[in-house]
């Protein structure tokens, strides 16, 4: 897994995509005379609101997601905790938490629109999608006051798996940097693979598995958006679907990858596969 090139491809459309075929919705695009489409939202399995899907996600206002956890929303402040935007607009941070905001905000009818996705893990809440009532359900019944970033992140994860980062794909977005994140990540959750960040960055077992490993690279100083791509890795964010590999196709054994791995995706210099 090594290499870096420059590549043009929409690389947002295609993390909005996989994080979409991954959740397992594919509702339309748009509604009739091009508004975009609406969805239902359930709280708890209790049918509440509706709200737009636009760019491949439901999204709605700060008030308006108060509303539906019935919790005070009082000068830009959600039960008195505030969203502050970060990465030029690509995450959102709550007590010292990062959530990645897919797509960004969204101006729509002179509102701002936030990621229903966002919204629910900042307040520690998760989503269900149904396909079949294109619906979605949050479910709030273990929500509780969100855990801070001091206390949520292991210290050695995020140190190693923004080193990877870097080293991986420094000179890449942040969709490229969540793509290699992501990799790792599925392979600390892989049965074929060790089971830390640490363990996987050093797996040996059948070679160095990644390149900055042995060059020295993995040692380098990460860039402050690589660690903020790993907090967001960390949090659940995933734009490579179930990829466990990566590689430049310029540089590295693509042939390989092609026949004996399924495709995913390309995103910023890289080719996933699974």
């Amino acid at each position: 897994m090594v290499g870096k090139r420059k590549r043009n491809n929409a690389l947002l459309l295609a993390g909005l995509a996989l994080c979409l075929a991954a959740s397992g919705f594919s509702a339309p695009l748009s509604g009739e005379d091009g508004e975009p489409a609406s969805v239902h939202v359930y709280l708890d399995g209790i049918l509440r609101t509706d709200c737009p899907y636009i760019d491949g996600e439901a999204r709605m206002t700060q008030e308006e997601f108060a509303e539906l956890l019935e919790l005070p929303y009082e000068d830009g402040a959600i039960d008195g905790v505030y969203l502050s935007l970060g990465g030029e607009g690509a995450w959102t941070e709550a007590s010292g938490r990062l959530f990645y905001l897919p797509g960004g905000l969204v101006e729509h009818e002179g509102e701002t629109l936030w990621p229903l996705s966002a919204l629910a893990g900042a307040f520690a809440c998760t989503l269900q999608w149904d396909e079949s009532t294109l619906s979605v359900n949050v479910d709030a019944t273990r929500r509780a006051p969100l855990t801070d970033g001091r206390s949520y992140y292991v210290e050695e994860d995020v140190y190693w798996l923004s080193r990877i980062i870097f080293a991986e794909a420094g000179n890449q977005p942040l969709e490229g940097m969540l793509g290699v994140g992501n990799v790792v990540l599925n392979r600390v959750a892989s049965p074929l693979f060790p089971d830390s960040v640490y363990e996987v960055i050093f797996d040996q077992r059948y070679g160095i598995q990644f390149s900055p490993v042995e060059t020295g690279g993995i040692y380098s100083e990460p860039s402050e958006l690589a660690v903020a791509a790993a907090k967001l890795c960390l949090e659940g964010c995933g734009i490579a679907g179930d990829s466990l590999y990566f590689v430049n196709p310029d540089l590295g054994l693509t042939q390989w990858f092609r026949n004996t791995r399924r495709f995913v995706a390309s995103i910023g210099d890289h080719d996933f596969y699974a």
